[in-house]
């Protein structure tokens, strides 16, 4: 994500980095405990409940990722069109030095791990997860991994769109044109959904308030609770509203626009306390680590 503007913006890096803790936490306790029904009725508290609850968001903290992204990658990208700074090649470099290389590291963990355990895995599956073709053209080789395709090609779609309007010449127009044309067949390939939710938290950044109002802040992070508790399979599939259906897309758009509006007023808080400061300043520094902590656990 655009660090510089991150900075500048309080509380984001520490909702990013608790979004990342929390689909962690998930990941931890979907591999190593029962899931809720196959407790004893003794271990069903009310304690335990939260606790199970608060590690089944994995998927909406995803969510919140994409929506993060957009605000923040994608809101940059408007900025510097806006001053006519933005060059494409210096986007390029940022975006893989920050995408590619911790991915590359993880790849050669995955493959490791797959080695010791006699785990065969084509290495043309490697390739594709480099290039984050998981999803397209074959499956995500870790879990984490399926959000990550998202990502990069929203990143290289809003890349090639600013291109079309930046460079010069017509040749290489065409070609930032073809690359568009290509990243949006290849997100119809996925869910096009969340390439919605990152052009949602994209043009929310454009949006620019005062100041935080009360009221909004109230109403979005009530629809935040709401539609996260919708999306939910265990709720979901009380209600009949099947993943992939159009109701479900409701639900996700509503929620991504319900954290647009959260993030719109939540910058506007500032930290001014000793204790806020402080919590703020750990957000940003564990914030660095989200996107490792994402790939590696």
């Amino acid at each position: 994500m655009n660090q510089q503007k991150a900075a500048v913006l309080p509380w984001l890096d520490l909702i990013r980095y608790v979004a990342a803790l929390l689909v962690v936490m998930g990941h931890f306790r979907a591999d190593l405990f029962l899931n809720y029904n196959e407790l004893l009725s003794s271990q069903q508290s009310i304690m335990m409940q939260l606790a199970y609850c608060m590690t089944s968001l994995g998927h909406v903290c995803v969510l919140i990722f994409f929506v993060l992204s957009g605000y923040l990658v994608g809101g940059g990208i408007f900025d510097k069109l806006k001053t006519n700074k933005f060059d494409c090649f210096s986007y390029s470099i940022d975006r893989f030095a920050r995408i590619q290389l911790p991915l590359l590291s993880a790849l050669v963990l995955i493959a490791i791990g797959n080695f010791v355990m006699h785990i065969e895995v084509p290495w043309g599956d490697y390739v594709l997860n480099f290039f984050s073709l998981q999803g397209v053209f074959c499956q995500p080789l870790a879990g984490p991994l399926w959000s990550l395709a998202y990502e990069v090609w929203f990143y290289v779609l809003g890349g090639a769109m600013a291109a079309i309007i930046t460079l010069k010449g017509t040749y290489k127009k065409m070609m930032a044109f073809i690359v568009m044309t290509v990243v949006m067949l290849i997100l119809s390939r996925l869910s096009i959904v969340y390439t919605f939710l990152w052009f949602m938290g994209a043009f929310a950044s454009q949006i620019k308030m005062e100041k935080s109002h009360g009221m909004w802040m109230m109403i979005s992070a009530l629809g935040m609770t709401v539609f996260a508790l919708l999306s939910l399979h265990v709720f979901a599939s009380r209600l009949g509203i099947a993943v992939g259906s159009m109701v479900a897309d409701v639900i996700t758009l509503c929620f991504g626009l319900s954290a647009c509006l959260f993030i719109m007023n939540m910058i506007h808080i500032k930290p001014t306390s000793r204790l806020s400061l402080w919590v703020n300043r750990m957000g940003e520094k564990m914030a660095k680590f989200s996107y490792t902590l994402y790939l590696t656990h």
